[in-house]
């Protein structure tokens, strides 16, 4: 979950860094249709380097570079940006969450 508490999914396959993002779910706003991006690149050390792009099932059209620092094994923070996406923390919640649990559970 992002410091805004909006679901976010990453996969580590070697030095492959894979990762979904969205607008967490209200009563007004499903789960990803404000928002939803999705970003590969790599891992070197204790950062993260990814490229992102929205992806048409939410309503924004932002794409850019980040940069995550790993602080440690449930804590990640963006350090570098572009594309307008903020310098947020990102805190591990549980190690999985299928879209189910997410609505039930907001």
């Amino acid at each position: 979950m992002s410091k805004g508490e909006n679901p976010f999914w990453v996969k580590v396959i070697g030095d492959q860094v894979f990762w979904l993002g969205m607008n967490k779910h209200t009563d007004e706003v499903p789960n990803g249709s404000k928002w939803c991006h999705v970003g590969h690149r790599s891992i070197k050390g204790n950062l993260i380097y990814f490229n992102w792009s929205y992806i048409p099932v939410g309503k924004d059209q932002m794409y850019g570079a980040i940069t995550i620092k790993i602080i440690n094994s449930s804590t990640m923070k963006v350090i570098e940006n572009s594309g307008n996406f903020g310098k947020s923390k990102w805190q591990w919640v549980s190690k999985k969450k299928n879209f189910n649990e997410l609505k039930a559970n907001n």
